[in-house]
């Protein structure tokens, strides 16, 4: 949990910087580029995904040299993928700005944070693929000590490249840029230490026939693509938030920008639960014992729920609190009290789709992810036509809500199917 918490502090210190210290455009512009950004970063989430169900599945059945394989071949191909996307970025942005709608200034001031954030993005799909590892190994311990170098650096940098050196945006992400590079080498290193604490790298892991084994490539290209189509659905979701947020203006933008942070904050908290899920069930699923797999699920999904009652209520109270601190600007401070109730009620009706994902990817029923995915998306961007035109700005986040509870039916429906599959192998 404290791992996950810590993870999105680097997009609340840029806010809270920009916020402060630059001006409402500022603001709106970091919140329609860490949308884009976003794009990216979860585009390619089965990295993380993907490596914590192989390991963990690995871990459970007591295959090491399995576990340090996965990771081995995870990492490489986040810097290749972080690599070719930092090159393309040229063709890239007008794409994305083609998508979205936004003003010129808007997306100008979107275009230069993600410019100076893309300098990051190997690190940062390199460092998802540890952070994945990390989780499907049970060494969560691991993931916090890599999250606390990158906040460290992240926390000293942007405020001294914006307030000092009045780099703006550009000095706010380039800030982000290299504190995942620091972040990137701390979990190298620990990842380093893992091995040697399991007795060190295992005989043939290194080698071409076990890193291109063709069956260990067919099971991580299987999962990986389908988690990948999945997880674009997934980012159609929240990207359609965006874009619907940035049509109601710089105003209605930057406030949401404010409920996202709080929005990802609760719900990185609540994946500490279905990250907890994906080891203990993905484990026992490699062993075979359906009796911790259930019981995995079971105090999982209950520490969930409490905790999702008890951060709806923080938020709820203490959110009027974090809106100054966030922004000076009155206008702004007024739009997020108006639309704070909805983003308190995010993680009480989520969570139930944040725990379900992380017991579907420890088990690595990946189909069944990309299946459920398409069909929420679908039926969130046909609730949003019928709701916005009634109740208008409320309508964007009732339709919003309505999507995270379509996301946990979506997949419950698939569920028997892994407790069937796990009664036949035992």
């Amino acid at each position: 949990m404290l791992a996950n918490a810590a993870a999105p502090v680097v997009g609340l210190v840029d806010t809270l910087v920009i916020g402060r210290f630059v001006g409402t455009q500022a603001l709106a512009g970091i919140g329609l580029g860490a949308v884009i950004y976003g794009i990216v970063y979860w585009g390619f989430g089965f990295l993380r995904m993907s490596t914590a169900g192989l390991a963990a599945q690995d871990d459970g059945a007591g295959n090491v040299a399995g576990v340090q394989g996965h990771i081995l071949r995870a990492i490489p191909l986040g810097l290749l993928i972080g690599s070719l996307v930092f090159v393309l970025q040229l063709l890239l942005l007008p794409a994305a700005f083609a998508v979205f709608t936004a003003s010129p200034e808007l997306e100008s001031s979107a275009a230069t944070y993600i410019q100076a954030r893309l300098w990051g993005l190997p690190a940062t799909l390199g460092t998802i693929a540890l952070m994945g590892w990390f989780v499907g190994i049970s060494r969560a311990g691991l993931a916090l000590q890599l999250q606390i170098v990158l906040n460290l650096v992240n926390i000293i940098l942007s405020p001294l490249f914006v307030i000092v050196f009045g780099a703006g945006l550009y000095g706010v992400g380039l800030a982000s840029a290299v504190a995942e590079w620091a972040g990137f080498l701390m979990g190298l290193m620990l990842m380093r230490r893992e091995f040697v604490r399991r007795g060190g790298l295992q005989p043939g892991v290194i080698t071409r026939a076990n890193l291109l084994d063709p069956t260990q490539l067919k099971r991580l290209g299987i999962a990986n693509s389908n988690i990948f189509v999945r997880t674009l659905t997934l980012t159609l979701g929240f990207n359609f938030f965006g874009n619907a947020a940035a049509s109601e203006g710089s105003l209605f933008m930057a406030a949401n920008h404010i409920h996202m942070q709080l929005i990802t904050m609760s719900a990185l908290v609540l994946d500490a639960f279905a990250h907890t899920a994906e080891a203990v069930t993905g484990a026992a699923y490699g062993a075979r014992d359906r009796k911790r797999f259930n019981r995995a699920v079971q105090l999982t999904t209950k520490f969930s729920a409490l905790f999702a009652i008890l951060i709806g209520a923080v938020i709820w109270l203490g959110g009027p609190l974090l809106i100054d601190l966030l922004t000076v600007d009155p206008a702004v401070r007024d739009m997020a009290r108006t639309y704070l109730p909805y983003a308190a009620l995010a993680p009480v009706i989520g969570f139930a789709a944040y725990q379900i994902d992380g017991i579907f990817i420890g088990t690595t029923r990946t189909a069944e992810m990309r299946n459920a995915g398409l069909v929420a998306v679908a039926l969130y961007i046909g609730a949003h036509f019928l709701i916005v035109p009634r109740f208008g700005a409320a309508g964007i986040w009732l339709a919003f809500l309505f999507y995270y509870a379509v996301r946990a039916l979506t997949l419950a429906i698939y569920y028997p199917r892994i407790t069937a599959h796990l009664n036949q192998d035992v």
